[in-house]
């Protein structure tokens, strides 16, 4: 009887090791996509926080920082290392240093791991290398965010197969090249962030194929030609910075007339012509103009509608009077017209009464608080 209960026994404890062990086996990520992680982590060497520490084991699905699989499938769903969210309790950088957290490269091995909807691989500024150019085949990405690195390289001309995209931020790296032509087939992209990079060559005439997008960055460049205008066509554009580039000619009438755009911002580039009444007289909050080649007058639409949280026209060619208008304003915060050409008798009542000398300094004859007395002959 001892003899049968304990092979009785024994038959069920074998029964549930191969039950725990076919679970655990259920549970895991796949051994080609943890072959895959592992060959990520070889590639980038993060010394200060122990992130890859956790990172042992086969089952990349249990406690791996950063990492996240499909609950049903156990694929790996999302990557997300960001340098700016580590825990507090694994900051041991000095942060006076000037170099990077994480060193070292984007292994191509990424592209193995055919089901990731979102890759978050930002903020470390020692990360350089390309992005690589098998990045199209994961034609499931949401999300790719390398942003704030040392990326060098070109943005793959195969950009535009990954059509699920609806962020896309590479700023603040190294990146070189023109924006491709295929990035507007991301039809369903909502944040374009591109700024600070070594970005050449003209913005894609169809860029108003982009129809899906509400935030556009694409300063601190070196980017030439026109501003397309196709740009007005994007019904939900709510943010279009294209400041410190290199574009040239005119800012078009009909970007005063989208409905959502509520932040414009152009400044430090060769744009020439006059601004059009409709930009000034838009439900525009955020309109800076600064250091442009701008001319002709200011055209004196403003009134209740007009909400200037800021509004910079500094640094360009534009002649006339300070528009009269302007005292109609529902509200004006920051207001810039200095280095201009700009003559006559300052508007008196808000908001000049609060605004500062620097507001008007270095026109023509401008005259009246906050400047010096007007004159007979200034007037």
């Amino acid at each position: 009887m001892c003899i049968s209960a304990s092979l009785v026994t024994l038959s069920v404890v074998t029964s549930l090791v191969a039950l725990i062990t076919q679970l655990q086996l259920v549970q895991s990520c796949p051994s080609s996509e943890w072959a895959s992680l592992m060959a990520i982590k070889a590639s980038l060497y993060e010394p200060n926080f122990g992130i890859f520490h956790t990172w042992r084991g086969t089952n990349c699905c249990y406690k791996w920082y950063g990492i996240a699989c499909d609950p049903t499938t156990r694929r790996v769903a999302q990557i997300n290392l960001n340098g700016l969210t580590v825990p507090d309790n694994r900051r041991r950088l000095n942060r006076h240093a000037t170099t990077g957290y994480m060193t070292g490269h984007i292994s191509p091995s990424i592209c193995n791991l055919t089901q990731l909807s979102s890759i978050t691989i930002s903020d470390w500024k020692g990360i350089s290398g390309i992005i690589p150019s098998c990045i199209q085949t994961l034609s499931l990405l949401q999300i790719l965010d390398l942003s704030n690195n040392s990326i060098t390289g070109e943005v793959p001309k195969s950009i535009g197969s990954l059509t699920q995209l609806t962020m896309l931020n590479l700023a603040d790296n190294r990146i070189s090249g023109t924006i491709p032509t295929t990035l507007t087939n991301l039809r369903n992209l909502v944040h374009l962030d591109l700024r600070n990079n070594l970005m050449r060559g003209h913005i894609p005439t169809d860029f108003g194929r982009l129809n899906n997008l509400n935030r556009a960055f694409l300063s601190h460049n070196l980017l030439t030609g026109p501003i397309p205008e196709t740009i007005s066509r994007i019904y939900g554009l709510a943010v279009l910075d294209l400041s410190m580039n290199r574009l040239s000619g005119k800012v078009h009438e009909p970007l005063g007339r989208m409905p959502v755009l509520d932040s414009l911002k152009l400044k430090y580039n060769r744009l020439t012509g006059e601004i059009p009444s409709t930009v000034l007289g838009s439900r525009m909050t955020h309109l800076d103009l600064r250091g442009n080649m701008l001319s002709g007058e200011i055209a004196d639409v403003f009134g209740e509608r007009s909400y200037f949280i800021n509004l910079d026209l500094s640094f360009n060619n534009l002649s006339g009077s300070v528009p009269k208008s302007l005292s109609s304003a529902n509200y004006i915060g920051h207001m810039d017209l200095s280095h201009n050409h700009l003559c006559g008798r300052i508007p008196s009542g808000e908001p000049f009464d609060r605004l500062r000398t620097t507001s008007f300094e270095h026109n023509k004859c401008l005259c009246g608080m906050p400047l010096k007395p007007c004159t007979q002959e200034t007037v």
